[in-house]
């Protein structure tokens, strides 16, 4: 009887193994078992590697081991506990007939055997699993790899008969793990950042990573309008002067028209032709403009800088017109957010007046702006910034003074630079509250 009791313990134990196997080699990944984040020894993380990198056969094996120990307990389990229950009624000299004992012990007897055989078979062992993949792909390792290697032909049948199942329903069997595609990453990271173990900072900088890949130059280029740019006609201390008040460090020289740059002027190549030859002569000052189409993805512009040693780059429109121009800063700033220096004093955005008015800048695109508004305005292909939301729903010109409901908004036109919306005055149609109840 001790020798059964015995067995018993040990099926539910080997099944409670087979069962954390099984979940720890399916979460954990191979990168997490690497020699630098372990002190497991080489013999041990190699073994674990090889056994997480051949998944199909290790979870055919996995499987067996759960049907064997299943089939055993079931097997000797039930008798084990119904012998047990007899026992102790008999030991407490319960008056009952034989006929009643026999009735009522092998139903508690079945009970008994499950739950053991589901607590420590089952749920304890994967919840382990689960929470300590690492650790415990180290411990069954060995022990898995040794079970393989003896049924290994067995398990070699069963794996050829499921993946023949598998290419008939259509599905291609997986020979290793799979890597995570973007959104799963994604997902990852909200609900890392819910649970609390990543910062807002190090979510939104690794989501401005993936938004990296698609975003484009006419995305965040700097608008013609506030380019700081030179008429290369104008008189040499004018030049010295504007350079002085504007203070950056380089700046695109035109003529005649800003559509028609001829150069980037850097102040060092201007102060250094002023030390050495004491020349004027702008012309001489000047470097080729690198010339990009809006179009143009900014990791392929990034790329381009890196390789030229470029700083800045002249943006064209669709038409060939100069539509604005990008920075290495402009470039950065998608990843870390804005970088202030000492010469920068930026407008804000959106500005909140103090009726609960929003003075918004409309060259800015729709994704910066709304992160200021009470109620989110809507993206468009056809437009990304708010003065193309309201030329594009306007169908011509707006004039400064003019009101349009748009999106929610009562919108005033503050300010305009020749055909394009530079400022507009935003006001809510109805207060937040009552919009939501009335959408409830």
């Amino acid at each position: 009887m001790t020798s059964e009791i015995i067995l018993t313990i040990f099926l539910v134990l080997l099944n409670g193994f087979f069962v954390a196997a099984e979940f720890a080699i399916v979460k954990v990944r191979v990168t997490q078992l690497s020699d630098t984040n372990s002190k497991a020894s080489p013999k041990l993380l190699s073994a674990s590697k090889q056994v997480v990198g051949n998944l199909d056969n290790y979870l055919a094996a996995t499987q067996l081991g759960v049907t064997l120990a299943s089939l055993g307990l079931g097997w000797v389990g039930e008798d084990v506990m119904t012998e047990i229950i007899l026992r102790a009624i008999h030991l407490f000299h319960f008056n009952l007939s034989m006929e009643i004992i026999h009735k009522i012990s092998v139903p508690i007897a079945f009970i008994l055997i499950t739950t053991l055989h589901i607590v420590f078979g089952e749920l304890a062992p994967k919840s382990i699993a689960i929470r300590k993949a690492v650790n415990t792909t180290l411990v069954i390792a060995m022990p898995l790899k040794a079970f393989f290697f003896i049924f290994r032909p067995f398990i070699w049948l069963l794996n050829k008969m499921a993946n023949g199942v598998l290419r008939l329903l259509g599905i291609n069997p997986a020979q290793e793990q799979e890597s995570h595609t973007e959104e799963e990453i994604k997902l990852i990271i909200s609900e890392s950042g819910e649970s609390g173990v990543m910062e807002d900072s190090e979510i939104e900088l690794i989501q401005n990573v993936f938004d990296f890949d698609v975003r484009r130059v006419r995305e965040i280029l700097v608008h013609r309008k506030e380019i700081s740019a030179i008429d290369i006609k104008q008189p040499f201390t004018k030049i010295i002067d504007y350079v002085t008040q504007e203070g950056y460090s380089r700046y695109p020289v035109y003529e005649d028209d800003l559509n028609n740059v001829i150069g980037i002027l850097y102040v060092k190549d201007m102060l250094q032709s002023l030390h050495l030859n004491k020349s004027e002569d702008v012309r001489k000052m000047l470097r080729p403009a690198f010339y990009i189409p809006d179009s143009m993805k900014i990791k392929d512009l990034l790329k381009t800088f890196q390789k030229d040693h470029n700083q800045m780059a002249i943006v064209t429109d669709e038409y060939g017109d100069i539509a604005g121009i990008v920075t290495m800063e402009d470039i950065l700033e998608e990843l870390v957010g804005d970088i202030q220096d000492e010469h920068d004093a930026e407008l804000p955005i959106v500005e909140k007046q103090a009726d609960g008015t929003f003075s918004v800048l409309a060259h800015q695109s729709i994704d910066d702006i709304n992160e200021f508004l009470p109620l989110a305005l809507p993206t468009d292909d056809h437009y990304s910034t708010l003065s193309g939301l309201i030329t594009y729903h306007h169908g011509s010109v707006p004039v400064e003074g003019e009101r349009l409901e748009l999106e929610g908004y009562e919108m005033i036109i503050l300010k305009m630079y020749r055909s394009s919306v530079e400022r507009v005055l935003l006001k809510l149609l109805e207060p937040l509250e009552e919009k939501e109840k009335e959408e409830n």
